[in-house]
């Protein structure tokens, strides 16, 4: 083929074009195709439509569940330094496209994990930046009982009981092929209801006056949809411009980067602060299995992990002090030697001696 022909052929404006505004297919997504691909084919096979199940070959790599990992301050550091150094060079390259300073904050190539979680005092940090925000509600909601992208966006005032304190958890929004459609939550435990506190609550009925107050301002432009959450006219939020706009708002709060599901994530760190068990963080973020609960957020937060390890050192009782100096000035001893009595083994004058 001449190269002219393969040019007009692989057109890399014409790729680019085809591809502006989608993610990469990850490993995770690749593997839940595969399942599906592999189940509809094994139906097929045990009604003799066809001879043999494909799917079943196809080899991918595997992918492992990421960890939540902490903003520790370190990491901070590390990354702002990342960053500064990343947008001089794109700033005083002229070879290089012209690219904001969130989008280059938010190269997901410049942080430790790709679920990132902040500390509760990031968490604070970000809610007091925010707390004047007309969808503050909804960050609040999701970041403090772990409500999914879609989910937040499709819930509806008739699914929100404010006398019981529970938030029915019944439709989800979500993209496709850029188009915003409405369907069932992402597994059956992620329909449970949700307990809201009290806060929550006033946050909720705050914003439901607020919402009255943009319905009559609108008048007949108004777009009744019956969503909690909503753009100015009533019309319903888009899960990706929800994602991009939280973007907007971390990066303004001076915070490092986390995605909208990340904030999700860090629901579990508030919970497991406040002494609650993994079980019942679990239920909280409805998830389908605890065995998914354990595996992303066991290590999620080192306050909790140090909190730990003193509770173990503080069950064993010591007579001496280590880290106080021994009356010879040397190591302090962790078991003084004792005088010989009948109950014991070995001899102080010969330790190694037996009965």
């Amino acid at each position: 083929m001449r190269k002219d022909a393969q040019s007009a052929i692989f057109d890399p404006a014409e790729v680019r074009a085809s591809v502006r505004g989608k993610r990469i297919t990850g490993p995770a997504t690749k593997q839940r195709i595969k399942a599906t691909i592999r189940t509809v084919l094994a139906d097929a096979k045990r009604e003799h439509l066809m001879t043999f199940n494909a799917a079943a070959l196809v080899a991918l790599e595997s992918a492992p569940r990421p960890k939540g990992v902490v903003w520790t301050k370190p990491r901070v550091e590390a990354f702002n330094e990342a960053f500064q150094a990343r947008l001089a060079a794109v700033r005083t390259d002229p070879h290089l496209p012209s690219t904001s300073a969130v989008a280059v904050w938010g190269a997901t190539d410049l942080r430790p994990s790709p679920v990132m979680v902040w500390t509760p005092a990031q968490l604070g940090a970000f809610l007091d930046h925010v707390a004047g925000d007309r969808l503050y509600a909804l960050l609040h909601l999701v970041a403090f009982r772990g409500l999914r992208r879609g989910e937040a966006c499709g819930a509806r005032w008739v699914d929100l009981d404010f006398d019981d304190g529970v938030l029915s958890v019944a439709k989800q929004l979500t993209i496709v092929d850029r188009e915003v459609k409405e369907g069932p939550p992402k597994t059956q435990s992620s329909d449970a209801p949700v307990a809201l506190d009290q806060v929550t609550l006033d946050v909720l009925r705050l914003h439901r006056k607020r919402q009255k107050e943009e319905k009559l301002a609108w008048g007949g432009s108004w777009a009744e949809t019956g969503r909690i959450f909503t753009r100015e006219d009533g019309t319903e939020l888009k899960p990706d411009w929800l994602s991009k706009y939280f973007e907007r708002l971390a990066f303004a709060a001076g915070l490092p980067p986390i995605r909208l599901h990340d904030l999700r994530h860090g629901a579990a760190t508030p919970s497991l602060a406040a002494g609650n068990d993994m079980k019942t963080t679990s239920a909280m973020l409805r998830h389908s299995s605890l065995a998914i609960t354990s595996d992303t957020y066991t290590n999620v937060l080192p306050e909790l992990a140090r909190e730990a390890a003193e509770a173990s050192v503080a069950l064993v009782p010591r007579a001496v002090v280590v880290g106080e100096p021994s009356e010879t000035e040397g190591l302090p001893s962790v078991s003084p030697i004792r005088h010989a009595g009948p109950s014991d083994s070995r001899s102080p004058q010969n330790p190694r001696s037996t009965p």
